[in-house]
């Protein structure tokens, strides 16, 4: 996750309750669906400049039939339409390469690459340098490729820096950009809501223009439509709650459909709001039985996964009966509403769970785990559906905390968070019962599962922690392990152990010898050193 920034100007969309007649709805519809097909020709039109040049444009032509630079788009919309249809694949095409980007940053931070080739390739990867003209040349030539860096000193004078990354790393690179690629697909646009702007479309608010005479409706907005240089009028209503936010409106507007029926927004300039942190640091670990466990203890949502159980049988029913009948799932408007209900609450349920959060802490720091919304409770299609909508929606409002109050959120590994003692350090697939009961077999630390977790996250955003974001899973029990290896005849761990094994500190009831006697016992045991044979070897030297 990136650092909060908290911004000047920060904006909200808002539904608009409109009273359009269903000759105004069909033709609005008319012109949404247009503008999808013309979507994805603009897409391919992009993405074929993409793979040619390296880079996107947002000053390339879609109205310009079978000219070079242009496109070959045909199409009933307006040019001004293509025009504003363009900008917005282009931002969304941007957004996706963002992703890319930072998927491929994942890999080469996990990878066991030497430090100056990783060096090299993180840097190439940070200007999207995959399909870059130099990039090609260097490639065709078979020469390496020389680029300069400038960076600060700790002084804090600039320095130039030359790299060279030669043909094998370039190869690399491009490898691990179509292995993104093929994780992460091109964003759809059969479903996109047209982002319109003053170019094809005109708010006319109470006491001017059209509105000039309106008595029911406080605005009109006039939408093109696919007849030239006719529009439909739409009386709009207002949104009490938007109306109450503390902004400016923009004469921006999205414009949608749900269950066949137009939907309007309108977008809202925000202020930031007044805020002082109480609270330095605050970990929260993301489960589905609660929703939200911190290290503090809090467990908010409990009745989460009890609920979404519920939306997950009604769903199974609908496909059981759509599978009887030999329908697809997206034919059956009832499924279509039922999902809609889901979206609805899980959107709900993540604003409502961290505003109440920021209320109760007010952290300047968020710790989160690398979300993961999934359980072994509920269905693959339930399952399917929170990773789609559960893990953007806590994405889109942990961002807009950051948006609104300036809160930094970090993002942490939480391989094996969930098996490790937060008091003592011992990792073991015992220790974890259940989804809520946590039972430590070193120093018999009993508490609940999820804030356990929750601690050990907090711990690992600490400066000079070993286990890292992009450490990977088998290295990081390794790293985990190797912090408990046995030192002597006993047992001699971590500064963390050592200092819960302090005199005076707790014994576990019923082990003689105290703490250090009691993780001699269950080390060997351990069914994780199974795969370090050496580990294994090492104990038993160190034993002799």
């Amino acid at each position: 996750m990136k650092r909060g920034k908290r911004t000047d100007e920060i904006y909200g969309s808002y539904l608009l309750p409109h009273a359009m007649n269903r000759g105004k709805e069909e033709k609005v519809l008319q012109v949404l669906r247009q503008y999808r097909r013309a979507a994805e020709g603009i897409q391919r039109l992009h993405l074929r400049r993409f793979f040619e040049e390296g880079s996107l444009s947002r000053f390339l032509d879609p109205t310009s039939v079978g000219q070079p630079q242009g496109g070959y788009l045909e199409s009933p919309l307006s040019d001004r339409y293509l025009w504003v249809c363009s900008q917005q694949v282009v931002d969304m095409l941007k957004g996706h390469l963002e992703h890319l980007k930072n998927r491929v940053r994942e890999i080469l931070l996990g990878s066991s690459l030497p430090r100056e080739k990783r060096e090299v390739l993180l840097l190439l990867n940070s200007r999207e340098a995959w399909l870059k003209p130099e990039v090609r040349q260097a490639l065709a030539e078979g020469q390496p490729l020389v680029f300069k860096v400038v960076r600060k000193d700790e002084s804090g004078r600039e320095r130039t820096k030359t790299l060279q990354a030669t043909p094998e790393d370039l190869r690399l690179l491009l490898h691990l950009f179509r292995r993104a690629r093929k994780e992460l697909t091109w964003p759809g646009m059969h479903r996109i809501q047209m982002h319109l702007d003053g170019k094809v479309v005109r708010y006319e608010p109470r006491g001017r223009g059209r509105g000039k005479q309106a008595t029911h409706f406080p605005a009109w907005l006039h939408l093109a439509t696919l007849e030239k240089g006719k529009r439909v009028a739409i009386p709009l209503g207002e949104n009490p709650y938007a109306e109450g936010r503390k902004g400016e409106w923009r004469d921006f507007f999205q414009v949608g459909e749900e269950n066949g029926r137009v939907q309007i927004r309108r977008v809202k300039a925000l202020s930031p709001k007044p805020y002082t942190p109480r609270t330095e640091r605050l970990a929260v670990d993301i489960g589905l039985s609660p929703l939200i466990a911190t290290d503090r203890g809090d467990l908010l949502g409990r009745g989460f996964l009890r609920l979404l159980a519920a939306y997950d049988a009604e769903i199974q029913t609908i496909a059981k009966r759509a599978q009887r009948e030999g329908r697809k799932l997206s034919q059956l408007p009832e499924y279509r509403e039922a999902v809609g209900r889901l979206r609805g609450f899980l959107k709900n349920e993540v604003n409502r769970l961290l505003n109440r959060l920021v209320e109760l802490h007010a952290p300047a720091v968020l710790v989160v785990e690398k979300l993961d919304l999934r359980s072994p409770e509920l269905s693959r299609r339930m399952n399917r559906l929170l990773s789609n909508f559960g893990r953007r929606y806590l994405r889109e409002k942990l961002t807009r905390l950051g948006e609104l109050y300036g809160i930094e959120v970090v993002e942490v590994n939480p391989a094996y968070s969930s098996q490790a003692c937060s008091r003592c350090g011992y990792v073991d697939p015992r220790n974890r019962r259940d989804t809520q009961t946590f039972v430590c077999q070193a120093c018999g630390h009993r508490g609940n599962a999820q804030v356990n977790a929750a601690r050990n996250l907090l711990r690992r955003s600490s400066p000079g922690e070993s286990v890292i974001t992009f450490t990977p899973k088998r290295e990081t029990l390794r790293l985990l392990l190797r912090l408990l290896c046995p030192l002597g005849k006993h047992i001699c761990v971590s500064k963390r152990y050592a200092e819960r094994s302090r005199p005076g500190s707790r014994l576990r009831p019923g082990i003689p010898g105290g703490r250090s006697a009691a993780l001699g016992q269950v080390w060997g045991k351990n069914p994780y050193l199974k795969g370090f044979p050496d580990l294994l070897r090492t104990l038993g030297d160190r034993r002799e």
